[in-house]
């Protein structure tokens, strides 16, 4: 069985992050990128945005906003905070997750990691298309 490739452990990280996410300072580092919670391992990233891009590609919606980061001098520094905008989301990601697993002969995640994955996140919003 393979290691992981960086995009299965971009889409863990965002599954594993729930709804608080992921920016970019808190990746930046193969020393202390961010660690998951659920399972062993650790995803890092030196352009999330580009990797961000490449999850949309894929047809999952990854909400984003404004999250500066205030140095000690007192000066801002401008990031975004990205995370999977619903459950919708959640289950797409699930999904080609366990089929990146798979493919380098990876079990799936267990149904309860699967199922305490995706709850975390809110169920979708539809939106009123009337009036």
């Amino acid at each position: 069985m393979s290691e992981p490739s960086k995009i299965e452990n971009c889409l863990f990280a965002f599954l594993d992050a729930g709804r608080e996410g992921l920016r970019q300072l808190e990746v930046s580092s193969p020393y202390t990128g961010y660690t998951f919670t659920h399972d062993p391992g650790q995803f890092w990233s030196s352009c999330l945005n580009t990797d961000v891009s490449r999850v949309g590609k894929m047809g999952i919606t990854i909400a984003r906003e404004s999250d500066p980061f205030i140095r000690q001098t007192g000066d801002k520094a401008h990031f975004k905070r990205y995370w999977l905008q619903d459950r919708t989301a959640a289950r797409l990601t699930l999904a080609r997750l366990n089929l990146y697993r798979i493919g380098r002969h990876a079990e799936p995640l267990s149904d309860d990691l699967a199922r305490q994955l995706v709850e975390q996140f809110p169920e979708a919003v539809t939106q009123d298309k009337t009036g």
